[in-house]
């Protein structure tokens, strides 16, 4: 069992030296009245919000191996949009404009939230998808080619958020 003091600190902890950080970075310079002002608020703004943070549970993200698991996920994410983008510009670009926009559902394999939202935002951001609808039974999603709509089935993406899910 963990120790209640632990988590705490992992709770107001990691937020706290998150919005720290932040000031110093966007600190013209460092004086120890920068700092002192930069800790007080921090912290004044990690227990004001204290309801609206999130949960480990609720998060994976806090966890360091899955936080470094979420920066190599992103950068397959862009090397995918960039791609995406190509492929739409081809389309566009086509004068018989080969499209065949479909929407179709994605099985809900998710249980937890912030994966959902993921999942969700990451179709969204790759040009030609775009997630329409989350419910219980899974994702609705806008293809505008039959290409596109293929590649949702078992995508990249599901795969990810998936093995991240398993890794708790």
């Amino acid at each position: 069992m963990s120790d209640p003091s632990e988590s705490k600190v992992k709770y107001y902890g990691i937020p706290f030296v998150l919005l720290f950080g932040f000031w110093l970075i966007l600190s013209p310079g460092f004086s120890a009245q920068t700092i002192f002002l930069g800790g007080v608020v921090s912290l004044l703004v990690v227990i004001y919000s204290k309801d609206l943070l999130f949960h480990e549970d609720e998060m994976p993200l806090y966890r360091l191996k899955h936080f470094l698991n979420m920066v190599h996920f992103i950068g397959i994410l862009l090397v995918e949009i960039v791609k995406a983008n190509i492929d739409v510009a081809k389309i566009v670009l086509n004068p018989a404009l080969p499209i065949s926009p479909q929407f179709i559902r994605v099985p809900m394999m998710l249980k937890n939230d912030m994966n959902k939202v993921i999942f969700g935002n990451s179709v969204t951001l790759t040009p030609g998808t775009l997630t329409v609808d989350i419910d219980k039974d899974g994702f609705i999603i806008h293809a505008l080619t039959d290409e596109a709509a293929e590649a949702m089935k078992d995508s990249f993406i599901e795969t990810w958020v998936v093995r991240q899910e398993e890794n708790k």
